[in-house]
C-alpha cells in the first residue's frame, strides 16, 4: 500500500516545484523529502519526476498519480475533518528538543491542528538538559528529550544513530589533531557521548566552537571551524556525513529519545492526545523503537 505521507510530499513537490519550497511546506528536511519520493517510485516501479538543477517537472507517469493522489488526500482530508474531535479542548505546554522540533515537529503539529482544533500549544525548544528541570519544576505537561536516564514518566520514542559530520569544504579536517569540534554547551547529550568516545579512543580534542541552537552548531560545522556529531534523522542541510571507520574516528552510540510527562497530567484528554499524535508520526519513521531495558538507565529514586 502506498503510504498517505509519500503521496503528500509528491504533492507538495508537484505544487512547490524544487525540493527546498516542499521541504519548507512540510516541515522536513530536503533528504526526507528526497527519500520519500524515491521510496514511492520504488513502490509504483515509476520515475515521476524530471529532475534538473533548479527545478523539478513531472513525467507523464507522475500526470496519471497526481488526480490519484489529490483524490486520496481530499479523501482523507474530509474524513479526518467529520471524525475530528472537536470536543477535546485545553491548553499543553510542550518542551521539544531543538533536533526534533526542526524535523519532525512541525509535520506533528499540522497532524495534530487537524483532529484537535480546540486545543491550544505552548512550545519551547532547547536542551534537553534544560527542558527536563523545566518539567520537574513544573514547566511542562511533556517534554520530548533526548536521554540516557528513564524515569517513571518516560515512554521511549525511537533509537536515532548519531554520527560525525564536517563542512563539504573542508571534509578532511578530522585528521587534524587536536580534533576541533563544534558542539553544544553543557547540558548535552549528543556533547557528552561524542567526548566519551573520543576520550575512550584516545583521541585529543578541542572544543573550537558551541552554541546552544543547531543553527548555530551548523554555521560553524559550514565554516570549517570543526565537525560535530547529529542525530542521522536530524542532519542539517549543508553538512555531509563523515564515515567513522574510513577517518579513525570512534563510532557513536544511538541517540535515545522519550517523552516525559508531568505527574498529575494522566488524566488530561489533551495531554494525551498530543502524546498519542507523537508516537503516531515517530513510528513512520525507519527507526527501531526502545523498550525501556535498552539504551536507558534507571533513575536512581
Amino acid at each position: 500500500m502506498i503510504h498517505t505521507d509519500l503521496l503528500e510530499s509528491f504533492l507538495a513537490l508537484v505544487e512547490e516545484g524544487s525540493f527546498t519550497f516542499a521541504a519548507d511546506r512540510m516541515g522536513l528536511t530536503q533528504s526526507t523529502v528526497s527519500q520519500q519520493i524515491r521510496r514511492l517510485e520504488a513502490q509504483l516501479g515509476q520515475r515521476l519526476f524530471h529532475r534538473s538543477t533548479h527545478r523539478v517537472t513531472l513525467l507523464p507517469e507522475g500526470e496519471r498519480l497526481l488526480p490519484h493522489a489529490r483524490r486520496i488526500l481530499g479523501a482523507i482530508m474530509d474524513a479526518e475533518n467529520d471524525f475530528a474531535a472537536p470536543n477535546v479542548t485545553g491548553h499543553v505546554n510542550l518542551g521539544v528538543a531543538e533536533d526534533f522540533a526542526t524535523s519532525r515537529l512541525p509535520d506533528i503539529l499540522r497532524r495534530f491542528r487537524r483532529f484537535y482544533p480546540g486545543v491550544t500549544l505552548q512550545i519551547e525548544v532547547g536542551l534537553s538538559g534544560n527542558l527536563l528541570d523545566k518539567l520537574h519544576a513544573g514547566f511542562f505537561d511533556i517534554a520530548l528529550i533526548k536521554t540516557r536516564t528513564a524515569t517513571q514518566q518516560s515512554e521511549p520514542l525511537m533509537a536515532d544513530p548519531l554520527v560525525w559530520v564536517a563542512s563539504p569544504e573542508e571534509p578532511d579536517l578530522y585528521n587534524q589533531r587536536p580534533l576541533p569540534l563544534a558542539l553544544h554547551p553543557e547540558p548535552s547529550l549528543s556533547r557528552n557521548m561524542a567526548l566519551e568516545a573520543l576520550n575512550a579512543a584516545r583521541i585529543p580534542f578541542t572544543i573550537t566552537h558551541t552554541s546552544l541552537s543547531i543553527t548555530g552548531l551548523r554555521a560553524g560545522v559550514i565554516a570549517g571551524l570543526g565537525i560535530s556529531a547529529f542525530g542521522r534523522s536530524f542532519i542539517p542541510d549543508g553538512v555531509q556525513i563523515i564515515d567513522a571507520r574510513t577517518a579513525g574516528l570512534p563510532l557513536l552510540p544511538d541517540l535515545p529519545f522519550v517523552l516525559e510527562q508531568q505527574k498529575g497530567t494522566q488524566g488530561s484528554q489533551a495531554v494525551t492526545a498530543l502524546i498519542r499524535a507523537i508516537h503516531e508520526n515517530v513510528a513512520l519513521l525507519d527507526q527501531h523503537t526502545l523498550p525501556l531495558s535498552q539504551g536507558l538507565r534507571k533513575a536512581s529514586p
